[in-house]
């Protein structure tokens, strides 16, 4: 989010064309607004007390051109408003789809440049991806490592649901996610070959526990007549979440094996993941691998995606995770889901998106006592990731 432009933090001469681009983008003409553009107005600049941009008001005027105009000028396509609306948003409220289209294809072709610049992704740096999904904090809804040292607390809400909380308040997972774990669970079950009657059952890896949802429908979500998970491994890093594991008895179930740590613990180091993987048939990968962690950002999730061709089994295995990037904006979602897609495309899986309407995540009662937000959007994109057929 570009920080909204205080006065005296410009320089003067930038703040009167700056406010000058603001007014214009409101009626101007195009060769006004490109007179102000060329002479170098600010076209990131955001006013008070809204927190408007250019990009905003112009997006009032449901002129593509100008928009187009204003981007290839300067303008953030992701700046927020006080209200945490880009101006994406403000298409959609108007029914501009030609005009949100252009902010959203401008966000991809940002983020994609952004990611090329920046080279392969590491976990272990502190690069972030140009997407502010959260405001960036210490904090343990912000750090990973600050949240695996943080102290959650198990409780009930007020939809009457089980919910995890961090620390500060934050929900870590939720009872409401289950129809959308369900789904995830049925679309990477249902059809593979070792989840039919008589087979060997599938071989399955979850990253984050947190409730344990996605889990118990991994071992419950076929018939009676289906087999149960061949193998069932499982990584988790917060002790607490640990302890719960153990005290549900999760470690005690056939074929359920427990990884204490996280991720990148395991599958950046090559012996390790030559070890995980005995347990698949062949040691060729996991049938299903499904990914949920908290406090990550993208650049961690990119970095998944790059371990992916080493540890998921080739010709049937199935790729996912919660999608819950950028889910309080309709704009930074869509791009954020894109951006997703082409960079899985770019280790070899194609995605197929799943459209899931979630209004429970809409009730007041979901979210009382809770203090960070990460749901306010009335549809899920579910996606499903499969190898590339050669």
């Amino acid at each position: 989010m570009a920080d909204v432009a205080m006065e005296g933090t410009v320089p003067t001469e930038l703040t009167v064309l700056a406010h000058r681009l603001l007014i214009a983008a409101q009626s101007a003409s195009a060769g006004e607004i490109q007179q102000l553009v060329d002479a170098g107005a600010p076209a990131w600049y955001q006013d008070e007390p809204l927190g408007w941009s250019c990009l905003h008001y112009a997006a009032e005027r449901r002129e593509p051109s100008i928009l187009e105009m204003l981007l290839q000028g300067g303008a953030i396509w992701n700046a927020l408003d006080k209200w945490g609306r880009t101006a994406g948003e403000i298409c959609l409220s108007l029914g501009d789809q030609e005009g949100w289209q252009i902010i959203r294809n401008e966000g991809i072709r940002s983020e994609m440049l952004h990611h090329a610049l920046a080279g392969p992704s590491s976990p272990q740096s502190d690069s972030s991806t140009n997407i502010k999904l959260r405001a960036e904090d210490k904090t343990s809804a912000g750090d990973n490592l600050t949240f695996l040292k943080s102290q959650l607390t198990w409780d009930i809400g007020e939809d009457g649901k089980e919910r995890v909380l961090d620390a500060d308040g934050n929900g870590v997972m939720m009872g409401w996610e289950e129809p959308l774990m369900s789904e995830h669970v049925r679309l990477m079950t249902s059809d593979h070959p070792n989840a039919q009657p008589g087979a060997e059952g599938m071989t399955i890896m979850n990253v984050g526990f947190g409730l344990g949802i996605v889990d118990r429908l991994f071992q419950t979500a076929l018939s009676p007549s289906h087999p149960r998970p061949a193998n069932h491994t499982i990584i988790e890093a917060h002790p607490q979440v640990l302890q719960y594991i153990r005290d549900k008895g999760v470690d005690k179930l056939p074929g359920v094996r427990i990884l204490e740590g996280r991720w990148q613990d395991y599958l950046l180091d090559p012996e390790k993941i030559g070890e995980i993987l005995e347990c698949t048939p062949g040691g060729m990968g996991y049938d299903a691998i499904f990914v949920d962690t908290f406090a990550e950002g993208y650049e961690d999730l990119k970095a998944f995606f790059e371990v992916l061709p080493d540890i998921l089994e080739p010709e049937h295995g199935i790729f996912s995770f919660w999608n819950g990037l950028g889910a309080t904006n309709a704009t930074i979602y869509a791009v954020s889901s894109s951006l997703a897609e082409l960079h899985l495309e770019d280790v070899g899986l194609d995605t197929t998106w799943h459209d899931v309407l979630i209004p429970e995540s809409l009730r007041e009662q979901v979210w009382k006592g809770v203090r960070r937000r990460y749901w306010e959007l009335p549809g899920y994109r579910l996606p499903i990731a499969k190898m590339k057929l050669m």
